[in-house]
């Protein structure tokens, strides 16, 4: 049997093909950006072995087989999603399933969940990390938490917290050498993280000593003693009262354009288990979230 091609890329050309072959629109609709929309066409395209969209200038936005295809998709989307949302009123009423990025999970949310389920008892919360965002309407998730500027179409959108990127590390490691002279700890799906920081820092560029996936590994190595790193400061909060984490550089850190967001459709929002969950989310950040230190900043504009 041959096989099909994903349905992400499926989806994309859907949507491109729905918003009349404007890339743009359509990545707008599925909350990703427009190369990530691009990237799914191509693969599309290569696993058909057909263009899909005409060139520029063309008099049609879609060539031959992309008509045929888009004709053949849109019912059947819309038949996925009244089939999730059935499934969705099936199951098990107090399950709340999210999809977080692993290094909010990681730090700041996996550490709170004993107050969350002392608080609500008889929800279930089922967790899932990735670093995509994933499609509310077609996978079975009832919210997410997105990292970006927000809003998202479609979707209600409340921000928790915008990032307050700081340097951290062991304080055992701080009282034997200055910042400067620390090893750089990065990670690989931030590596803009230290470049932003340096200005701010006062710092020459300098190489990464060690390199890991995520900022959560990145924080794990810090607390080790490997080296400092950079992370938002919400997210590494309860380490830095224990003491377990220090600043690196007191008074300095960056503010991005960016943050996290909790994210649902509104008829996902209907179960009242999902809006507790998301109403003790903003509580629970709250606190941090309006604990700004007093610091010389340097704010990141929107890209």
């Amino acid at each position: 049997m041959t096989a099909l091609p994903s349905l992400r890329a499926l989806r994309a050309f859907a949507e491109v093909a729905a918003a009349g072959g404007r890339i743009a629109p359509a990545a707008r609709r599925l909350g990703v950006t427009p190369s990530a929309v691009s990237h799914l066409l191509r693969e599309l395209e290569r696993s058909l072995g057909a263009p899909l969209l005409a060139g520029r200038g063309a008099p049609e936005p879609l060539t031959e087989a992309g008509k045929r295809l888009a004709g053949g998709l849109a019912g059947g989307f819309a038949a996925i999603e009244a089939a999730v949302a059935e499934a969705r009123r099936r199951r098990d009423p107090g399950e709340v399933r999210v999809s977080a990025l692993t290094t909010f999970a990681t730090l700041w949310l996996v550490p709170r969940l004993p107050r969350f389920r002392a608080a609500r008892p008889a929800t279930q919360l089922l967790l899932a990390t990735d670093t995509r965002p994933v499609d509310l309407t077609t996978e079975p998730f009832d919210c997410a938490i997105r990292y970006g500027l927000g809003p998202w179409p479609g979707l209600d959108c409340r921000l928790l917290f915008r990032e307050r990127m700081v340097v951290v590390a062991n304080p055992r490691l701080l009282a034997t050498a200055p910042l400067a002279r620390l090893p750089r700890i990065g990670a690989r799906s931030r590596r803009e993280d230290w470049p932003m920081m340096l200005p701010a820092l006062g710092l020459p560029e300098a190489p990464i000593a060690a390199e890991f996936p995520n900022r959560g590994l990145a924080v794990q190595a810090a607390l080790a003693g490997l080296g400092a790193t950079v992370v938002d400061r919400v997210l590494v909060g309860d380490l830095l009262a224990a003491g377990l984490l220090a600043e690196a550089a007191p008074g300095r850190w960056v503010e991005r354009a960016e943050g996290h967001h909790v994210v649902a459709t509104p008829v996902a929002l209907q179960n009242p288990h999902l809006r507790a969950l998301r109403d003790w989310l903003l509580a629970e950040v709250a606190p941090q979230r309006n604990c700004a230190p007093a610091s010389t900043s340097m704010v990141v504009p929107e890209r």
